[in-house]
């Protein structure tokens, strides 16, 4: 920053910290409590220096901004002028920032450089932040062995720091054997001076119910009594959650009865996961119970609610129930995604209601819903499902809107749903229409096939003779 900007504040004779912290905590513009920080550094000459809880501050802020290497700098400039490390606190703080930032190998180098580079010492606050890092990073590997140079550099574990140990075991993509070690780790804990706590005990049980270990998880919520360690929300939504994964329905409600019983009050994540096990064993009625009395007991659906329940619905074929909860969802105020329109135009075009199956189509396109990235393939599954149906119902005219209704949004049409169109023109008698969709097709790269040009060669042919015998 050039002198003359950092210059442009006037401060009064006697600038202190107190005056600079103020100033720099009121400015909702991040480049702009830089230079306010960057102005009272010009003040040096007179005598004024930034303490360390300014520079930290500072520091986080530039940090949280995403401005890495602006808040590093700002962070290394405390021992350079300060004559210490600066506070760990801050450089936590900047260790998690490249976490969020996508960075983790750059937070496992800037740490090992904290000696060299800051005078800072970290503790377990610091190997911890990093560790959490890592993990969520599903860089297992550094993890393991940062947990086991901590050890080495004699700074002692907490739990938060077993705790995401916990966490690199429980969510590894391997097999049954890293809960297993998770589970060694776990039994280590109170020797180390660390018992575990819910937090602990919740991790473990989520990674044996991830391996359909049940039996295990449910015996480490009878445990957590004993310990005098209390089960949450959290500890019975996980069990219920794997119960419902492993077809354990009865048992679920079992949990959950016993939740309820001990006071401890079921979130919208211990509802949905019982009401898509519900819907997935087949059970969508049982379901639809369970949103009634999610919502008599205040506690509001969110979308996965209604997604999962829509779609247990229709595939059982129950599609004026799902019409009726999609209705309740609008009611609410809470807008259908592409995914759960997709699973109702699925369920009426199985049901031979293209009709109706266009019209969710059309209100979907007119509520703004376009592909992205993401959604694309959904888009054009969807749509091409609709032309078929339409075209199995006889309905070509709406099937040809359809089509070029996909072509104005740039939804490609596939193979199969450009021969069901030439069927349908072709069996209506219409081989001019016929005819020009296979030039459409040609259009866009797509080769008929065999049996494709067989239907518009058919059909123009039966037009001849239709045409010499009258």
């Amino acid at each position: 920053m050039a002198r003359g900007q950092a210059s442009a504040i006037r401060w009064t004779k006697e600038i202190t910290n107190s005056q600079v912290l103020r100033l720099i905590r009121a400015e909702s513009d991040v480049r702009k409590a830089l230079l306010i920080f960057d102005s009272a550094t010009a003040e040096y000459p007179s005598g004024f220096r930034h303490d360390a809880a300014t520079f930290a501050f500072m520091s986080a802020r530039l940090a949280a901004a995403g401005l890495l290497p602006t808040a590093f700098s700002v962070l290394a400039r405390v021992p350079a002028e300060l004559g210490h490390p600066p506070p760990e606190s801050a450089f936590a703080a900047l260790i998690r920032a490249h976490g969020r930032a996508r960075r983790p190998l750059d937070a496992h180098r800037l740490f090992h450089d904290a000696p060299r580079l800051l005078l800072l010492r970290p503790s377990n606050r610091s190997y911890t932040a990093l560790l959490a890092v890592l993990v969520a990073h599903n860089r297992l590997d550094l993890a393991s062995r940062l947990f086991a140079g901590m050890r080495a550099a004699g700074v002692p574990p907490s739990v938060a720091s077993y705790n995401v140990l916990l966490k690199a075991h429980c969510t590894d993509a391997g097999s049954g054997a890293d809960v297993d070690a998770a589970l060694r780790v776990f039994r280590r804990m109170p020797d180390r001076g660390c018992p575990p706590d819910s937090c602990s005990y919740n991790t473990v049980i989520d990674g044996l119910c991830k391996h359909g270990r049940i039996g295990e998880a449910r015996r480490l919520l009878e445990e957590m009594s004993d310990k005098d360690c209390s089960p949450t929300v959290v500890t019975y939504t996980t069990l219920i959650h794997g119960m419902c994964r492993s077809g354990l329905l009865d048992e679920a409600i079992e949990m959950f009865d016993e939740m309820t019983k001990r006071g401890i009050q079921p979130n919208v994540f211990t509802y949905s996961s019982l009401v898509d096990g519900f819907c997935k064993g087949g059970r969508s009625l049982k379901a639809v119970t369970l949103l009634d009395r999610m919502v008599s007991e205040r506690c509001q659906p969110n979308a996965i609610t209604y997604s999962a329940l829509i779609n247990g619905l229709c595939k059982e074929g129950r599609l004026g129930d799902a019409l009726e909860i999609l209705d309740r969802m609008r009611l609410q105020g809470k807008k259908p995604d592409v995914g759960l329109y997709g699973k109702l135009i699925d369920g009426l075009c199985e049901s031979g209601r293209a009709q109706e199956a266009a019209n969710y189509l059309d209100e979907m396109v007119l509520s703004g819903i376009t592909p992205n990235r993401v959604t694309w393939n959904l888009h054009v599954r969807i749509n091409n499902r609709v032309v078929v149906g339409l075209c199995a119902a006889g309905d070509s005219s709406r099937a040809l809107r359809v089509h070029r209704s996909m072509k104005s949004r740039g939804i490609s049409t596939e193979p199969e749903t450009f021969h069901r169109l030439v069927d349908c023109y072709s069996k209506k008698g219409d081989v001019h229409k016929a005819g020009r969709v296979v030039s459409e097709m040609l259009l866009e790269g797509c080769v008929p096939t065999r049996e494709t040009w067989g239907v518009v060669i058919g059909g123009y042919l039966g037009k001849e003779k239709g045409e010499g015998g009258s």
